[in-house]
């Protein structure tokens, strides 16, 4: 016959609770590392920047930095996953028939819109954008990246999915995604980013996002139900 051991059990879970807090302030120390390591590459640059001072800087030990990162290269290409930002695991991105095409495509460009205009966005991307002019290196892994996330993290697999439905023609998905992102960005990005404006209300952003909403899907719409 079985027996329970309640001492037992209150040991397995104590040491679940050591595991997660132990897991808790990992994460921590890895955010404050690579905020760190934003700040520092921001001030000196990418080859400038040392290892040390990124260490010092967290307030963490040279010990602690290399146990979750072996160079400041491999600091670097988190940082750039953090730009990414991956839009997927925000909004999910799956053509709906019996909502309207204007509402669909509304929602997910706002959902994706939000945080290119956080501070955090633009300290990140600010960055990133003056390692690539300045290291070739740079600019070919923020290249990959985007090769990475691919079709699937972005509004082109929405635009594909709509336009197997029948609901929109359009002859190169790409360049269509493209425009009407740039368009958005035109206001809420790159005036932020390169002119250090304040970041757009959401009064602009609402703005810029129904115009472009609105030629996208007179540009391509075939189906338009209940817009």
């Amino acid at each position: 016959m079985y027996t329970f051991d309640i001492e037992n059990e209150h040991t397995v879970q104590l040491e679940l609770v050591l595991v997660a807090r132990m897991i808790k302030r990992s994460d921590i120390k890895q955010d404050d590392i690579v905020r760190a390591a934003i700040e520092v590459f921001s001030q000196k640059g990418l080859k400038q920047a040392s290892m040390e001072g990124i260490a010092k800087h967290a307030g963490v030990s040279k010990r602690t930095l290399y146990k979750y990162y072996p160079n400041k290269d491999a600091l670097f290409e988190v940082i750039v996953d953090k730009l990414m930002c991956r839009f997927d695991e925000r909004c999910n991105l799956t053509y709906k028939s019996e909502q309207s095409l204007t509402s669909q495509l509304t929602e997910l460009t706002m959902q994706q819109m939000c945080y290119v205009n956080t501070d955090e966005f633009q300290v990140t991307a600010r960055l990133v954008m003056a390692e690539c002019i300045r290291c070739p290196d740079a600019s070919q892994l923020l290249k990959d990246k985007f090769e990475e996330i691919g079709s699937s993290c972005t509004l082109n697999e929405w635009v594909h999915q709509a336009q197997d439905a029948g609901a929109i023609k359009v002859d190169n998905v790409s360049l269509a995604v493209e425009q009407f992102i740039g368009s958005i960005k035109a206001v809420v990005f790159w005036p932020q980013l390169i002119a250090h404006q304040p970041p757009a209300t959401c009064e602009q952003v609402k703005e810029a996002i129904d115009n472009a909403v609105h030629l996208f899907i007179s540009a391509y719409g075939v189906k338009i139900l209940n817009n």
